[in-house]
């Protein structure tokens, strides 16, 4: 499989759904993409699939409508609702082998049938997708976060979703007939990886606090609740974000009774997976408890902690066998 990344702007040239799939798993350089390419390439083509068509609806919302002016976001909010809606029954109907839907961008269309292709025979559920819409329309209605509760209702879709597809991979057999199934109800799924996809969720908030903060608006996904308990406003912190310190070292502790639980829950399934797969899991979540380490250390926003990513991950690259 070709790993250059074509135009994907040009929606009459898309390549296969594969390539496509794994294009836009590798634009997005994340942690699940770098772990995610040790995988064996059956489960690979079925975890990019999966997180491309996340990835394609996750990004429409966060750098196309919400970039936009409030105007604008006022005047086009029905047919974002709309096209959230129209991506899920797509997406379900990929996963479920039904006849492929219309009302979808091109490239969209491209990555369900790569959903389609690599799902084909298995059971992987579709409750991801169904929490992952939610989340996106929950973004589109720009609705605010002002609880705990709230975030946590939110981190179903937004991280605990695509979590527990990656779960489900890592956990998932490949049979003698190519098809991959798991046997695993949707909601262990989403209970395996709801502290593991807190934790990372709020290592990435800590991470990125300035840059988000600075975009503003639903990116900055924290509740209004913690503010208040801090007696900061955004105002402040936009104009000051070293005054958001005693916030931030909150969020940090938060997500180390959520690291806690992760490690757990990691151990455990370990003992169940394949070597390559438990190497892959140990992987992905020591990034985040090195990332978590240094945070709890400075969680200062003005730190630049994308050089520490990359030697972290240079360290794993024997580890997982990643070639190239």
């Amino acid at each position: 499989m070709s790993t250059d990344i074509p135009n994907l702007n040009n929606e009459h040239a898309l390549p296969a759904p594969d390539v496509l799939a794994a294009s836009v798993t590798r634009r997005s350089a994340s942690n699940l993409w770098f772990v995610g390419r040790a995988l064996v390439s059956e489960k690979r083509m079925l975890f990019e699939a999966a997180y491309a068509t996340m990835r394609v609806i996750d990004d429409f919302v966060d750098d196309d409508f919400l970039a936009r002016s409030e105007e604008e976001r006022i005047r086009t909010r029905s047919a974002a609702r709309d096209r959230v809606a129209a991506w899920l029954t797509a997406s379900e109907a990929a996963i479920s082998g039904a006849p492929e839907t219309s009302g979808i961008p091109a490239i969209e269309a491209q990555l369900c049938r790569a959903l389609r292709q690599a799902a084909r025979g298995g059971d992987l559920p579709s409750d991801p997708w169904h929490n992952l819409a939610a989340a996106m329309q929950f973004d589109v209605d720009e609705r605010a976060l002002d609880s705990w509760q709230d975030f946590k209702t939110y981190c179903e879709g937004a991280t605990v979703a695509p979590a527990a597809v990656f779960l489900y991979v890592l956990q998932a057999r490949i049979g003698a007939d190519d098809t991959i199934q798991a046997g695993i109800p949707a909601d262990v799924l989403a209970a395996q990886a709801r502290d593991m996809a807190i934790f990372c969720y709020l290592v990435h908030i800590l991470r990125d606090f300035a840059k988000d903060f600075a975009r503003g608006g639903q990116l900055v996904t924290i509740p209004q609740e913690c503010f208040v308990a801090h007696n900061l406003t955004r105002q402040q912190v936009s104009a000051d974000p070293m005054a958001a310190l005693p916030l931030l070292q909150d969020l940090a502790a938060r997500a180390q009774e959520h690291r806690v639980a992760a490690r757990r829950m990691a151990d455990n399934l370990k003992t169940t997976l394949g070597g390559v797969e438990a190497r892959i899991l140990e992987s992905l979540l020591s990034i985040y408890e090195h990332l978590h380490d240094s945070l709890l250390r400075d969680p200062s926003p003005l730190v630049d902690r994308t050089g520490l990513t990359a030697r972290l991950r240079d360290k794993l690259i024997q580890k997982l066998g990643i070639v190239g």
